[in-house]
């Protein structure tokens, strides 16, 4: 969409959306200046959909996670000063909306952070996700144009900004991926391999992660130290997480939907366990 109202760009990267394309562009369609798409050789209606729906579609074959978002910064003809990173699977609500405009609508010299948090809910099967571990769940979506990448890692990467960050409250995104779990399954999958083979390089030293690990830095920087420190010295992970998501964060107050996903979970972390083992004894 060209001539929006807002100082704002939205980019979204994407691969067989067709299904939750109609839920997250036109929440933001009609009131950022343009809605970009980067495709990455989508076999279902993604293209046509998106078009649809108002956005303008670039096709980049796949290069990773935080470098096809790079490519996205280096190369789309992005001209305002704000951007805001979407997944296809994420709906700004209006709420939201209203506050983010209330920022990129005023002069850029007057604000003072390069970038901000947003919060975000999850659905799964249909249920609100309120506690578990998963809610709040902070992250730096909204940013100056220049003023932040993401750090080159294969899987959970997040926002490097340079200069002050802040955190946009009483509004929420909605995560709500609508394709069948046969999919969140085999997305978990790959993740689960990603994720073992950082955990690998970490042990082994290899890994560059710019997002430093700190117990007393931000939400995402105090998540990475306890993965680094405390995390790989706990047996059964699996079952701590459970237990830490379902007893300890309380998932037991979202009823039947919070079993579910902490089970899902759950086994998601003991995949990355067993693949590691793997790893360990295929490289010696």
């Amino acid at each position: 969409m060209t001539g929006g109202r807002s100082n704002l760009e939205v980019v979204m990267i994407v691969r067989d959306e067709e299904v939750n394309l109609p839920h997250s562009i036109p929440a933001v369609a009609g009131w950022a200046r343009k809605v970009w798409v980067v495709d990455s050789g989508s076999t279902d209606r993604t293209v046509e959909v998106a078009r649809a729906a108002g956005a303008e579609v670039v096709n980049r074959e796949w290069l990773g996670y935080a470098r096809q978002k790079n490519w996205a910064l280096d190369n789309l003809p992005l001209e305002s000063d704000w951007v805001l990173f979407l997944d296809a699977d994420e709906r700004i609500t209006p709420e939201l909306a209203d506050r983010i405009r209330a920022i990129v609508d005023r002069d850029p010299s007057g604000v003072a952070e390069s970038a901000f948090h947003l919060n975000r809910y999850f659905v799964f099967l249909g249920g609100r996700i309120r506690h578990c571990g998963y809610y709040p769940s902070w992250n730096v979506r909204l940013f100056r144009r220049g003023r932040a990448r993401y750090e080159e890692r294969d899987v959970h990467e997040h926002m490097v900004v340079e200069g002050p960050v802040g955190f946009i409250r009483g509004a929420d995104m909605e995560h709500w991926d609508r394709r069948p779990l046969e999919h969140h399954i085999a997305k978990h999958n790959r993740y689960s391999t990603l994720e073992a083979r950082a955990i690998w390089a970490q042990e082994r030293e290899t890994a560059r992660d710019s997002l430093p690990a700190r117990l007393f830095g931000g939400p995402l920087e105090r998540r990475r130290w306890i993965k680094r420190h405390v995390y790989p010295r706990l047996p059964a992970k699996f079952l701590f997480r459970f237990l830490w998501m379902y007893v300890l964060r309380l998932g037991f107050l979202d009823g039947a939907t919070g079993w579910r996903f902490c089970l899902f979970i759950s086994a998601y972390e003991l995949q990355i366990e067993q693949k590691l083992v793997e790893l360990r004894m295929r490289r010696g």
